[in-house]
C-alpha cells in the first residue's frame, strides 16, 4: 500500500534532547523521537523543529526498535500553517465566510469549491447555487482541516520496517538563534584579600523560532563555522538579554560573609581542543526567552593584590615635581591561583568581569571591572587587572640630571682639508681629454677616513612613590632601560627583585603607610 493512502505518523516533540550552544554560529541539536510504526512503509513526520533550522544540516544518527528499519528518503519541510494553507485544505468542506462592508456584516455558508486569489467560489447550502464572494477576513472552517498543518518545521521520512512496533529515531541538526553569553562576578574584600564570591553566569537565549522543552544544554566557548547559513537574514523574534542581577543587598553586620546559597557547577570535559561545559540541570526555553544560570560558583577565593607602576619614561619636568599634573597613576591587579586549594580549579572561559565591594554597611557597590582575555585552564593562575588606579598611591618620575656628549667633527673631514682633497683626486675618474694620467705608482695614498668618536648620555633618575593608605604596600615598578652599550653608574638601591630584560627593568619597593619611598639611580648609554 502506498504511503500516500496512510495517515502520517506524527511526533510532535522529542522524547529527549541535547543542545550544544556556541559563542558564534548555529547550535547543534540532538533529539530522540519515539514513534509507533506499522509493518511496511510509512510516512513519518517529526514535527516541532525550529524555524531557523539549517536545512542542509539534518542527519539521522541512530535508530532503535522492535524490527529492522530501512531508512528511505527524508526531507525537511518548513512551517506550513497559514490562512492560505487552511483554505486550500478546506476545499470540498463546508465553510462560512464573514465579510463587512458599508451595509454591515454578512455571511455566506456553503461548500468551498475553489479559492481564486482573494475570492472564494462557494456552493450555497440553502439554494445550491454557486456564488463568488470576497474572502474577507473572517472564516469558519471544520477543525479537521487543521490536521497536518503546523507553525513549526518538520522532518518527513519514508521508512520501511519489518515489524510493527515502537521505534526510536535519533536526529541531529544545526539551528540558528540559540546563543549563550558569559560574564563573571566578583565580590571582593580588599582587607581580607579574598574574593568572597567568584561566579560565572551564563545567559541562554532562544530565538530559534520554536520552544525548547526540558533539554540538556552543553556549551562550547568557540565558534561553529562551516554550515550554509540560509536563515541568517532573518531577524530574531522577541527576547532581550536578561540584565545582570542587582547587587545591592545588605548583608548586615558591617561586612559580607558569604553568598548564602549554593549552586551546582557545570561539568567540564575536553573534546578535541575545545572545553565542553555541561549544565547540571535540564532547561526549558520558550521562543524569545533568555534564562540565566550558573556555570561556576566559588566562595572564599584568596587573592594577592599587586600594585604596579607602568613604564611612562623619565622627563625633565619643569616646576614642582610633586605637582598634581606630574603625578602618575598606580594600578592594581589581583593574582589568583586557579586550583582546589583556592576553592577553584575550574576551566574558565574568557569574559568580562564585574567587581563589587562591600561598603561599611555591607551593601555591595560596583567599584571596577576587569576581563579574562583568554581561556584559563584548571590549575593555571590568572590575573585580573583592574581598570581604576589607586586613589591613595601616587608616583612621580623625573630626570634630575642629563648630560649628552657633544657632537665632534674630525678635522680631516672638514671641507677643503688636504686629506679630503687627496681622497677626491685619487678616486676621480680618468679623462683622456685632460692629458696624461698620473701613474698609480706615484699617486698619493688615499686618506683613511677617521673613525667617528662614540657619544654617550649620562642620566640620573629619581622615582618617588607616595602611600596615603593606613598600611604598608609593595609596588612593582617597570622602567625603560637602554639597549645599546648600557651600564649603571649609580646602582638601584633599596629595591627588591631587580630583573633586567631587553629594554626594561622591573623591581619592587616597599612604601610605608602615610609615607613615601624614593629611588635614585644613574645610567650611562651610547646614543651614537
Amino acid at each position: 500500500m502506498s504511503t500516500q493512502n496512510k495517515q502520517p505518523v506524527v511526533s510532535d516533540a522529542p522524547d529527549s534532547s541535547e543542545v550544544t550552544v556556541y559563542l558564534g554560529g548555529p547550535a547543534l541539536v540532538r533529539e530522540n523521537r519515539l514513534v509507533t510504526l506499522p509493518e511496511g512503509k510509512s510516512e513519518v513526520s517529526l514535527a516541532g523543529l525550529p524555524e531557523q533550522l539549517v536545512p542542509n544540516s539534518v542527519t539521522i544518527t541512530n535508530v532503535t526498535g522492535d524490527g529492522a528499519f530501512k531508512l528511505g528518503p527524508f526531507s525537511y519541510r518548513p512551517a506550513n500553517l497559514s490562512v492560505a494553507a487552511i483554505l486550500e485544505k478546506a476545499v470540498g468542506t463546508t465553510v462560512t465566510l464573514i465579510d463587512r462592508d458599508h451595509l454591515g456584516e454578512r455571511s455566506t455558508t456553503g461548500k468551498l469549491v475553489h479559492v481564486i486569489h482573494n475570492q472564494a467560489v462557494i456552493e450555497e447550502a440553502s439554494s445550491g447555487k454557486v456564488v463568488i464572494v470576497p474572502l474577507g477576513n473572517r472564516y469558519s472552517v471544520d477543525p479537521s482541516v487543521l490536521k497536518g498543518l503546523t507553525n513549526l518545521a518538520s522532518l518527513v521520512m519514508e521508512p520501511t520496517v519489518s515489524k510493527e512496533g515502537r521505534y526510536g529515531i535519533g536526529i541531529m541538526y544545526a539551528a540558528e538563534g540559540l546563543s549563550w553569553a558569559r560574564r563573571f562576578e566578583v565580590f571582593y574584600d580588599a582587607k581580607a584579600e579574598k574574593m568572597l564570591r567568584f561566579a560565572c553566569w551564563v545567559d541562554l537565549t532562544n530565538n530559534s523560532g520554536a520552544p525548547i522543552g526540558d533539554t540538556k544544554f552543553k556549551l562550547i566557548a568557540g565558534v561553529n563555522n562551516g554550515y550554509q547559513q540560509v536563515n541568517r537574514g532573518r531577524s530574531p523574534k522577541g527576547g532581550a538579554r536578561m540584565m545582570a542581577m542587582a547587587a545591592s543587598a545588605d548583608f548586615g553586620g558591617g561586612g559580607l560573609e558569604s553568598a548564602s546559597f549554593s549552586a551546582d557547577n557545570a561539568e567540564v570535559e575536553t573534546v578535541g581542543e575545545q572545553k565542553l561545559y555541561t549544565l547540571p540541570d535540564t532547561l526549558a526555553l520558550d521562543n524569545g526567552e533568555t534564562k540565566q544560570t550558573v556555570l561556576v560558583l566559588a566562595e572564599g577565593v584568596p587573592v594577592k593584590p599587586e600594585y604596579y607602576l607602568q613604564d611612562t619614561g623619565y622627563y625633565l619636568t619643569p616646576g614642582r615635581r610633586d605637582a598634581p599634573e606630574n603625578k602618575l597613576p598606580v594600578y592594581i591587579r589581583l593574582l589568583v591561583a586557579n586550583d582546589k586549594a583556592s576553592n577553584l580549579g575550574f576551566a574558565l572561559p574568557s569574559g568580562a568581569v564585574n567587581i563589587f565591594e562591600p561598603d561599611s554597611s555591607g551593601a555591595l557597590q560596583r567599584t571596577d571591572a576587569s576581563n579574562l582575555g583568554s581561556h584559563v585552564a584548571a590549575g593555571e593562575a590568572f590575573t585580573l587587572q583592574l581598570g581604576t588606579p589607586s586613589k591613595d598611591i601616587k608616583a612621580t618620575r623625573r630626570l634630575t640630571k642629563q648630560k649628552i656628549d657633544p657632537v665632534v667633527v674630525p678635522a680631516a673631514a672638514e671641507e677643503g682639508g688636504p686629506e679630503a682633497g687627496l681622497e677626491v683626486a685619487a678616486t676621480a675618474a680618468p679623462s683622456l681629454a685632460a692629458g696624461p694620467v698620473m701613474s698609480a705608482a706615484v699617486a698619493p695614498a688615499a686618506a683613511k677616513k677617521p673613525e667617528k668618536k662614540p657619544r654617550y648620555c649620562n642620566e640620573e633618575r629619581e622615582l618617588v612613590i607616595e602611600n596615603f593608605k593606613d598600611k604598608d604596600v609593595e609596588v612593582q615598578i617597570t622602567d625603560s632601560l637602554p639597549t645599546y652599550e648600557f651600564e649603571f653608574t649609580k646602582p638601584i638601591e633599596g629595591v627588591k627583585g631587580l630583573v633586567e630584560a631587553q629594554g626594561s627593568g622591573t623591581f619592587t619597593v616597599t612604601v610605608p603607610k602615610g609615607g613615601k619611598t624614593k629611588v635614585v639611580y644613574a645610567i650611562k648609554y651610547r646614543v651614537e
